[in-house]
């Protein structure tokens, strides 16, 4: 069983034994569902940018998502940009990386301090911390970028997707930066 699997399975005990005791009332075991679903939902995004996986990737989104810069400029929209974005991820990334097989690229994306808000039955919003670290072969991993994503979502048949997420880069090692993206 892989770890995201294994961490799932411990959560959802923990989550029936809190509902099982009779603690918590109905409306806030749902509430207390959907945070949980969410959380792994930011886990996913996670793994399917790591892996470079363009179909896991859009797969986290609506049909209608936008991926957006901070101040508001759209970088993809909907579910054929978004994986256009993860595969041109995968050939700068984890170059050599045949399609279709799993292979991690040379960033993680470690997100922590999720705040969560529910504000409707299908819709919340949230905001999480992002670490970027990449792993120069001569160098070991850095530190690229830290900063938060603003996110709203909804959800589509029951299960909760990103609908706009904003990617807000509050610090960054710029010679870094320049030296993976060329800018």
């Amino acid at each position: 069983m892989n770890r995201i699997a294994s961490m799932t399975t411990r959560v959802c005990a923990l989550l029936w034994l809190v509902l099982s005791v009779g603690a918590v009332r109905a409306d806030d075991q749902s509430e207390l569902l959907d945070r949980l679903q969410i959380m792994e939902l930011q886990s996913r995004y996670a793994l399917a940018h790591d892996l470079t996986d363009p179909a896991a990737y859009a797969a986290v989104f609506t049909d209608d998502a936008e991926l957006v810069s901070a101040g508001g400029k759209v970088l993809a929209k909907g579910s054929a940009a978004l994986r256009a974005v993860a595969a041109g991820d995968r050939k700068r990334f984890n170059a050599g990386a045949a399609d279709n097989v799993r292979s991690f690229g040379s960033m993680r994306h470690v997100i922590t301090n999720q705040v969560i808000d529910i504000t409707g039955r299908d819709t919340a919003t949230g905001i999480c911390y992002v670490q970027t670290i990449a792993n120069r072969k001569d160098h070991g991993p850095e530190i690229l970028s830290i900063g938060r994503y603003e996110d709203s979502y909804r959800k589509v048949n029951g299960k909760w997707l990103i609908a706009r997420r904003e990617i807000v880069s509050d610090w960054g090692n710029d010679a870094l930066v320049k030296q993976i993206f060329g800018n």
